[in-house]
Parts: structure tokens; sequence; C-alpha cells
């Protein structure tokens, strides 16, 4: 399916994944409906989007479905990413996070059903693994989440699935490890990345939760927005890929490389209790995906750092040294 003047929509378009990938989008020429309720998305991540012919941007929610028979007319292709995102967040409302999550997804692949959407494409995530010993993650391994939000993921997984098994909907789910880079937000339930950029630009020693060996797969929003394109353009049904950049790195030694390349490592990092709901190791096999659709990371951990806090600097005018 080649994108140029598909009639895509992008749920969650405001937000960061989603605003990323409704750039890239209009960039090589599809037409995108931005569909996002503005809890957690900000519309200024759409500011380039916005100025695009191309483009149309409704407020609305995915558990609204008349809102979403109505939106989803004419659509041939849905990159669902929106989502209550936060796994500490989901421990503290586990009902808010399984209505957007489970609900909305329903709603959404009742819609497109009717609507004879040709394919949906599913942000999934790494956190429905849970934290099982047995690295690295892949795909057919068992599935074990230890939080709301993952639960909420892989009963949204089974339910792409079943929508392919039994209407014949094309659906594919997207399981994505630890995602970083512009337009991410610093608040106490972002990612680990965007918080310690903020700590650092105001001068403040990092905080890990935990001892800080638990490693991560940090893969670089470019790379998950290439994946998404991918995805999108082969005649894949009913799978579910990692998207990774398929290295660990733990978080002692992430904070290192963070502090060498903003030159500031005269700061101190400071360990906390672990968090509820987190995991100790995570990172992805993405050996199906290379053969399914052909996806290849471009940017390892160190090359997308540099790429965001350099978009960073620029974006908010900030004097920070990158080495």
């Amino acid at each position: 399916m080649k994108l140029k003047d598909k009639n895509v929509l992008v749920t969650g378009a405001a937000g960061f994944i989603g605003s990323n990938l409704t750039d890239k989008l209009l960039e090589i020429g599809a037409e995108v409906i931005g569909l996002d309720n503005l809890f957690n998305g900000r519309i200024e991540n759409l500011e380039e989007a916005l100025k695009n012919k191309n483009f149309q941007f409704h407020k609305g929610d995915i558990r609204d479905i008349n809102f979403l028979l109505d939106i989803l007319k004419d659509i041939d292709i849905v990159f669902h990413e929106a989502a209550f995102t936060s796994v500490p967040q989901s421990v503290k409302m586990p009902e808010s996070c399984n209505d957007v999550n489970v609900n909305g997804t329903l709603n959404l692949l009742n819609a497109a059903r009717k609507k004879d959407v040709e394919k949906i494409i599913f942000a999934s995530s790494s956190s429905v693994y849970g934290d099982t010993p047995t690295l690295p993650k892949k795909e057919d391994m068992p599935r074990l989440p230890i939080s709301p939000y993952g639960v909420s993921k892989l009963a949204c997984e089974a339910y792409m699935q079943a929508f392919h098994q039994v209407y014949g909907l094309k659906t594919l789910s997207l399981r994505y490890f630890n995602v970083f880079g512009p337009r991410q937000k610093d608040s106490p339930y972002s990612g680990v990345i965007a918080i310690w950029l903020g700590r650092i630009i105001n001068n403040e020693d990092l905080i890990i939760f935990g001892d800080g060996e638990q490693s991560r797969d940090f893969t670089y929003i470019k790379d998950v927005v290439q994946a998404n394109l991918m995805a999108a353009e082969y005649d894949v049904s009913g799978e579910i890929l990692n998207v990774g950049a398929g290295s660990p790195i733990t978080l002692n030694d992430l904070a290192k490389l963070i502090l060498n390349l903003t030159d500031k490592k005269n700061l101190k990092l400071i360990y906390t209790d672990p968090r509820p709901g987190d995991i100790l190791h995570s990172y992805a096999d993405i050996s199906k995906a290379k053969k399914i659709i052909g996806f290849q990371p471009e940017y390892d951990q160190e090359q997308g750092l540099r790429d965001y806090f350099i978009w960073y600097c620029k974006k908010y005018n900030v004097n920070l040294k990158i080495n």
C-alpha cells in the first residue's frame, strides 16, 4: 500500500509519537486527518502540520463511537497511537487506563469494520512482556504484564488479531520499546530521557529509581515512524512485531552517556526506591520485523540522543553544549 494520496487517520495525532508520524505522512504526500482529545497531546506539536493543506485536525475521543463513525468515512488506513500512556499512572488509575486503551480501541475497530477501512496499525508496547527473565524479548514468548497499562495493551493486541480473523480487517500491532525523541514531554510520567534532559537544563542531579542496573532498549522516534510506514506499505496482516533498537543499555550507562554528551559530568546520580509496575530488563529481538517489513533501525542510542538534544536546544533556545 503506497501512502501517497491515501486518506489516513492518525489517532493521538497531537501526542509525541502521533505528531512525528503525522509530519512524516504529510511529507510523503498522504492526506491526513489527526484526531486527539488533547488530554495528553498538545496542539503545538501540530504547528507544522496545521499549515499543510492536506491536514485536518479534529478534537475528539476514541471512546465516542458516533464521532469515530463520522470521522472514518473514506479513510484508507488508521495509525492508532491514541492511548493512556503512563505505566505509573495506570497503577493509580487502572479503570481509566482500561477505558481509554481497551474500550477506545474496540470502538475504533468496530467503526473501522463498519466503514471498510483497509488497515489499522496499532501502537502496542514492550510492557506486554512483563518481567519474564528471558532476553531478548521475542514476539512468541509468554506475555505476563505486571501493570494495568501492559494488560491493556495486550488486550488490544488480542482484539487486533481477533478482528483480522473474524472480520478480515487488516491489522498489525507494533510493540514499541522505550521510544524517545523530539516532543516527548518532561513530566513525572514521561520517559526517563525527557525527564533527565529537563533536569540537566536546570543543572539538577539525575534521579534513578532502583539501582540503575535495569536495562532498556531505547528506540529513537525516527526509527519508530519508519517502522509504521513500512508496516503500512507491506501487505502483512494479523501480525505482531517488535520495534526497538535491538541494543540494551543500563540506566547507569545511559545516565553517563547523557552527562558526557551534554558536558555535565559534575552532576550526580541519585538513587531512590524502585517504582511499582517497572520491569528490570527489556530489549527487543527485531529479527521478525526485519524479515517481514524490512525494518532496520538507523539510529543507535548515542546518535538518537544527540539528534534529540540538538533539536531541543534549537526549538527552546536552550544554551546547552552537545558534544
